[in-house]
């Protein structure tokens, strides 16, 4: 079986791609089980359509606003429209059409209502959507009206998604950082959302001598500055590390995260969170904030969770954590990444092909 899958840009799905490793890790599980992974033309024409629908029968779309999005209101709505009549005619010549709700709404959203929109019309549309938790399952039905034929999927793990071979004592080495500090890593996109300006207040705050913050931080070509603002904010400071970056190598990652003994990712907004995934697979126990699917994703035998309404909460969960033990949090969280395996999670979604 083919399936037409809309992820990032290029026609990749192996772990070479300069991307979310995501989509390609459920395109090997998938690979297993003889659907083969096809890409999908965000072009979307009508022609597209037509002319793939000899090899494919089911469309995978995971982010509809790559579909729409516009440089004003009126080519964002222009856009919808033409999005929105393509998928009926996509359904018209008997395409099956699955939808991963990832999030609530798009992260940066210039026009709110063609957004809402588009979150409405992929419920109506879709054949069968896909969320990865139970809050988020509930939060589709109530917002967007969806509730049949609404699977909860997990999100997997990223452990063979990078390597993971060097010592925490040589990654700290590398960065400069002490071997007896205790280090606090956060790693994703730089986003107002992230809560990257509370995590720095904080750990200000609570710092002791022998403690360390590592950010690992990709910016975006939209506003490059929010990430930069805290790399030159580390220079001042001899214990703080800031990188930024457009995109960091898979080897990267190993450096940074292996430096680490907790993450943490104050989000601000949240639904499913890729980065607290990440952080599982490196074996590194997390502080995460009770919102979206993150109450769902662990446990207290690997995480702190902290209420993001209070004011000290990160502060406090940041103290808390060094009481805990290391070792154990660690064994656990790598438990926890591993109960989200791929080919378990590709045998979900495959019967919804169907």
């Amino acid at each position: 079986m083919n399936v037409k899958f809309f992820w990032e840009s290029g026609d990749d799905f192996t772990l070479a791609h300069r991307g979310n490793p995501y989509g390609p890790l459920l395109a090997i599980a998938m690979e297993k089980l003889g659907i083969t992974f096809q890409p999908g033309n965000y072009d979307f024409t009508r022609k597209w359509i037509e002319e793939s629908r000899e090899s494919s029968g089911v469309l995978y779309i995971n982010w509809a606003h790559h579909f729409y999005k516009g440089d004003d209101l009126a080519t964002a709505v222009r856009n919808l429209k033409r999005f929105t009549n393509n998928l009926q005619f996509s359904k018209s010549l008997g395409y099956r059409i699955i939808w991963t709700f990832h999030n609530l709404y798009p992260h940066e959203r210039k026009y709110p209502e063609p957004d809402h929109d588009a979150q409405i019309m992929m419920c109506q549309v879709a054949d069968e959507v896909i969320a990865h938790c139970q809050y988020a399952a509930d939060r589709c039905a109530e917002l967007f009206y969806r509730s049949d034929h609404l699977t909860v999927v997990p999100h997997g793990n990223y452990i063979d998604a990078y390597p993971n071979d060097i010592s925490k004592a040589k990654a700290r080495e590398q960065l400069g950082i002490p071997l007896d500090a205790y280090v606090y890593a956060f790693s994703g996109n730089a986003r107002p959302y992230k809560g990257i300006d509370n995590l720095v207040e904080s750990f200000k705050q609570m710092a002791g001598p022998r403690d360390h913050l590592v950010l690992m931080m990709r910016h975006f070509r939209f506003n490059p500055q929010f990430a930069l603002d805290y790399v030159e904010l580390a220079r001042g400071s001899e214990n703080i590390t800031a990188v930024s970056s457009e995109f960091f190598e898979r080897e990267d990652f190993q450096n940074y995260l292996g430096a680490a003994d907790v993450a943490v990712l104050p989000f601000v907004d949240v639904l499913t969170s890729g980065s607290a995934i990440l952080a599982l697979s490196f074996a590194l126990p997390v502080i995460l904030p009770k919102l979206g699917c993150l109450p769902e994703l662990v446990t207290e035998e690997e995480s702190i969770l902290f209420d993001p309404s209070e004011r000290d909460s990160l502060r406090t969960a940041m103290k808390t954590i060094r009481t805990r033990n290391l070792e154990e949090m660690s064994a656990r969280a790598f438990a926890r990444a591993r109960e989200m395996d791929w080919d378990g999670i590709a045998r979900s979604v495959s019967v919804l092909y169907t």
